[in-house]
């Protein structure tokens, strides 16, 4: 119950004691009444000492309504533990940024390229064949356990980038489009996927100044892109040794410039 008395002329609000055990008050609205009552209070105390205040008895009731206040907002107080551990994270995740920027001699700020690995060609089996430093190539032979100059597979990955190198020597060598061929049953039989051919040739496409052939797969699902692959055959000179590089991934434009970068970067070795 609220019961108004007028003090100098001015109305003033104060709250009865109400008979109900604080005990059968839920927890939530406890809490919300303790903070409505040291409002309540907190604005009634201040319009009666703005309004030139009471006697003694007023006073002193002020004090107590003060300190009731005080008390509540003690008890309705907010944890800043939780906060102070997110700020940190916050911090943590700026220091880590500052990694990225550095200062110019003119006191700006720029961002900091990433390092580029460095490429190595491994000439192990007769033949250079590139591949960033960074990665460590699987060698493996076809018909024995072991790669040797004569033929071979080679297995990489990185970037969601896969790449196969197969080699043979024959008498009679694999035209560069039966290598194309023959790759493509591999890649089949390796991924599972349904693959299909969007395009291919051999018109002005060379690996090393030796004629090749190429073909683009794409595999589909439900209507939908799920891969990518390009293979290129071809014949170093008159070493009776063909050769047959698939890269493949999810991505078009990543597969096509890691299979022209390798393309591009192989040599034959003695032809």
């Amino acid at each position: 119950m609220q019961r108004v008395r007028f003090i100098n002329g001015a109305p003033i609000v104060f709250l009865e004691a109400m008979n109900v055990t604080c005990e059968r008050i839920p927890m939530v609205r406890k809490s919300r009444l303790v903070r409505t009552a040291a409002v309540a209070i907190l604005a009634t105390s201040l319009f009666a000492v703005s309004c030139g205040g009471g006697g003694d008895d007023e006073a002193s009731s002020s004090d107590e309504q003060v300190q009731l206040t005080v008390d509540a907002a003690a008890e309705g107080s907010v944890d800043l533990s939780q906060v102070e551990s997110q700020l940190s994270d916050v911090l943590a995740e700026v220091k880590s940024l500052k990694s990225y920027f550095s200062e110019n001699e003119d006191g700006s700020v720029s961002f900091t390229p990433a390092t580029i690995p460095e490429v190595k060609k491994d000439r192990t089996y007769g033949f250079a064949f590139p591949l960033p430093s960074t990665i460590d190539p699987t060698y493996t032979g076809i018909s024995a356990d072991e790669a040797t100059s004569e033929e071979g597979t080679l297995l990489a990955s990185a970037g969601g980038i896969s790449v196969l190198l197969l080699w043979r020597t024959d008498e009679n060598p694999l035209t560069p489009t039966e290598s194309v061929v023959g790759s493509f049953q591999v890649l089949q039989s390796s991924t599972g996927a349904d693959f299909a051919s969007s395009a291919a040739g051999d018109e002005g496409f060379t690996v090393d100044d030796q004629q090749a052939a190429y073909a683009t797969f794409t595999a589909t699902e439900d209507g939908n892109t799920i891969g990518v692959a390009l293979i290129a055959g071809w014949i170093c000179g008159n070493s009776g040794r063909s050769f047959a590089l698939t890269v493949s991934g999810a991505s078009q434009s990543a597969v096509n410039e890691s299979f022209f970068g390798l393309a591009e970067g192989f040599e034959c070795g003695k032809k």
